[in-house]
């Protein structure tokens, strides 16, 4: 009998791999979850049976696994040798979703400049953690003075068109200025009647593009507000149509500004992949949705701290306006602690 262990995010993706190695006579021997919440399952086939592998593939790739386990190894001997307590935050830094490297980084920059007897106080080194990870995160203000226009991106789901609108009203009614909604956004069903109904809550013309002749034409209702909030699809710059209506956006309006939305819902290689690829639109800033809903904020804290995009706002909830504020570090470590 050959017996194989597989990894992956998901139950659904991790059974799709085992099959693909093994077959579809494969058994499943156990399957359980992972610190960091990464999937580990035990499948094996009778050798009698072609596994769909030659016997050196299947040795190759047992080899990689051995030489994956003895990285992981050393890393975490790495961090050992800081002392215990050090340890003790590498591990529970992974258990609430930061990568190895990632806690791993965290820990041994946390090393440089405290006394040895620091590194053996758990308390003393909660307390340097929360300074650090307070001087990581870099804040921005997107709602700057003068004539703006705003764009927000990101995949469907994230939460855009609530927190177009919440940061429309904040203009509207705190900081009094003239605003104008426009969404890029024709293919999603009622994104008219939507975008209309914040409109007229907002005393704001709203409007959907539906065809790229029509994108200079409604631009031109910026001249006569002091900001503009553009809707989009959420599609990658991949998307050909998508990415024509984001060179027309730039070409009415040069000094657009894009904010990415991400939410703690998403896997880390989904949020990477996201603020890589969108990150060739300059990004202003990372606005962080939806962070009410989860308790576990170690995978999007530990992108935003490994990428040098700001982060402006975050949204708490459904209400308008008062669910969306600055980004508050406090509440984020608190969150990452708690998880």
């Amino acid at each position: 009998m050959f017996v194989k262990k597989f990894y992956g995010q998901t139950m659904k993706a991790v059974l799709q791999q085992a099959k693909e190695t093994l077959g579809e006579d494969l058994v499943i021997l156990s399957r359980r979850t992972l610190e960091g919440g990464r999937l580990e399952l035990t499948a094996a086939i009778d050798r009698t049976g072609e596994p769909g592998q030659s016997d050196r593939d299947v040795m190759g790739e047992e080899l990689s696994s051995i030489k994956e386990m003895i990285l992981s190894l050393m890393e975490g001997e790495s961090v050992r040798q800081l002392g215990k307590a050090a340890l003790f935050l590498y591990r529970e830094l992974k258990r609430k979703g930061m990568s190895e490297s990632g806690a791993r980084q965290i820990v041994q920059e946390l090393s440089k400049g405290l006394p040895p007897e620091a590194l053996t106080q758990e308390d003393a080194l909660r307390g340097e953690l929360r300074k650090l990870i307070f001087s990581k995160i870099e804040t921005t203000e997107p709602l700057a003075e003068g004539k703006i226009c705003i764009a927000l991106v990101g995949r469907t789901g994230v939460g855009k068109t609530t927190t177009l609108a919440k940061l429309a009203s904040r203009e509207r009614y705190i900081r009094k200025r003239r605003v104008a909604l426009v969404s890029l956004d024709a293919s999603k069903v009622g994104s008219l009647e939507e975008l209309q109904r914040i409109g007229n809550l907002l005393n704001a013309p709203a409007q959907v593009v539906y065809e790229r002749s029509e994108i200079p034409e409604l631009l031109k209702v910026q001249e006569d507000v002091d900001t503009l909030f553009v809707d989009t699809p959420g599609r990658g710059l991949d998307d050909g149509r998508f990415r024509e209506r984001i060179f027309d956006l730039l070409t009415c309006c040069p000094n657009v500004q894009f904010h990415l939305l991400v939410s703690p819902h998403f896997q880390r290689e989904v949020l990477v992949r996201d603020i890589e690829e969108y990150g060739r639109l300059s990004l202003k800033s990372l606005i962080l949705t939806k962070v009410d809903e989860s308790r576990s904020m170690g995978t999007l804290l530990d992108v935003v701290l490994s990428h040098s995009v700001p982060v402006s706002w975050m949204t708490t909830g459904q209400g308008i306006p008062h669910d969306i504020h600055p980004v508050n570090k406090g509440f984020l470590f608190d969150r990452l602690m708690e998880a």
